[in-house]
């Protein structure tokens, strides 16, 4: 393990012999185009279709550019081996599953897309220093978001954000900027910000105010407060705008309706939603039928299950937690939980620095999980998930060298 500032001529050697900054973002974009949604309300159950066979295409394409890419450094980094083995064991746990359905080949091929952008996400960071693939993400997430507010502006007849091109819902585009406005809160908090990070910043949260997505805009500001408290000092500039931020939010709430009229957003309607919810989780506990169901799970192809006594059949999984006892019963979300609070624990040991953005990102997904799907699906929550869960590794963050760390003071690059 190198511990100084300054590396072994060979060890320089290694690092400049590292494949492009572009190179990774060109590998993360492929994986977040080939995890948002292509259609509405379509899920996969079997068969291949020009969406199915596209979006397949471009995880290989992906993994191939990061199996390439890692060819090329004579000594990749070491990764811990347990996310490895949790992901193999919940993929494996819910493709056994599938049989009390009799739905394996769907749920096997997407238990195999899961495996791929898995595999492609450990080889990023084999390959590519952490601070890089974090910014790559990063980056992707937003550029994906702002095709989609662009070419899908005021299109939403309830008022709500949505994307055209590709066809985003508002929480999956409130989701794709939470992740990167993270990002700059660590580097606006840490004093590497700049004024063009914070009005990148400002218009990101316009953006998910837009979309109306209650749940995202709740988990980002507890994820931002998770992070400030772990501060040291801040910039006489971010305390400033921070302070007066602070202000605009107690007199909002105080003197105005303005916060009250978002989280209430659609009235009476939010009960109705909040009814759905509750029936389809006390549907979801009741779902299994048999004991093998009640612990494999009935697959990962199972996005809707059956509702009785009400006036609709089926309700779609709207849970990450839900969606788990489902698909992969009772040892699923055992294998969940461990995950979750495993990589907890291992971010709460890293750095402060380190310790400030992993926990944040991880607080975020965790807290969204509860209201939405996608932590362990083909999903870009399970590509951040996978990569905050590597990077707190102690394995993964022993083996990092100075040059392959979160930059320190005033860097030339930022996740942004």
């Amino acid at each position: 393990m190198v511990t100084g500032l300054s590396q072994p001529a060979d060890l320089r050697t290694t690092t400049r012999s590292l494949p492009s900054n572009a190179t990774a973002l060109a590998i993360s974009l492929l994986l977040v185009v080939a995890t948002v949604s292509w259609r509405k309300r379509v899920y996969y159950s079997g068969g291949v279709d020009p969406v199915v066979a596209a979006k397949a295409l471009l995880s290989v394409i992906a993994l191939a550019l990061a199996f390439v890419a890692a060819r090329r450094v004579p000594r990749p980094r070491p990764v811990g081996v347990h996310t490895v083995l949790l992901l193999f064991g919940y993929a494996a746990l819910a493709t056994f599953g599938a049989w009390s359905t009799g739905n394996v080949t769907a749920s096997a091929v997407l238990a195999v897309r899961l495996l791929l952008l898995g595999t492609t996400v450990v080889l990023l960071v084999r390959t590519f220093p952490a601070f890089t693939v974090v910014r790559s993400v990063m980056m992707s997430m937003l550029i994906v978001a702002a095709v989609g507010v662009i070419t899908g502006f005021n299109t939403a007849p309830s008022g709500r954000l949505i994307g055209a091109v590709p066809p985003l819902t508002p929480n999956e585009i409130a989701m794709l900027c939470s992740i990167p406005a993270i990002g700059i809160g660590w580097l606006l908090f840490t004093g590497r910000g700049t004024p063009k990070l914070g009005w990148l910043f400002l218009g990101i949260l316009v953006v998910i105010w837009l979309t109306g997505s209650r749940a995202a805009l709740a988990a980002l500001v507890v994820a931002l407060v998770v992070m400030l408290v772990q501060a040291r000092r801040l910039r006489p500039s971010v305390a400033f705008v921070l302070t007066c931020g602070a202000a605009a939010i107690a007199y909002s709430l105080i003197a105005t309706d303005i916060i009250a009229g978002f989280f209430n957003r659609g009235g009476s309607q939010n009960v109705a939603t909040l009814s759905s919810r509750t029936i389809a989780w006390s549907a979801a506990f009741n779902f299994a039928e048999t004991p093998w169901t009640r612990w494999f799970g009935a697959g990962l192809a199972t996005k809707r299950i059956p509702v009785r006594g009400q006036y609709w059949d089926e309700q779609l999984l709207d849970s990450s937690w839900i969606s788990a006892l489902v698909q992969a019963g009772r040892i699923g979300v055992i294998v969940l939980g461990a995950w979750v609070l495993s990589t907890a624990v291992a971010s709460l040991r890293a750095g402060r620095e380190d310790r400030m953005i992993l926990t944040g990102l991880l607080v975020f997904l965790v807290l969204r999980s509860i209201l939405e799907s996608g932590l362990l699906d083909s999903m870009p929550p399970f590509i951040m998930f996978m990569l905050i869960s590597l990077l707190s590794d102690h394995t993964t963050r022993r083996s990092e060298v100075p040059e392959t760390r979160w930059p320190r003071g005033r860097p030339s690059g930022h996740p942004l």
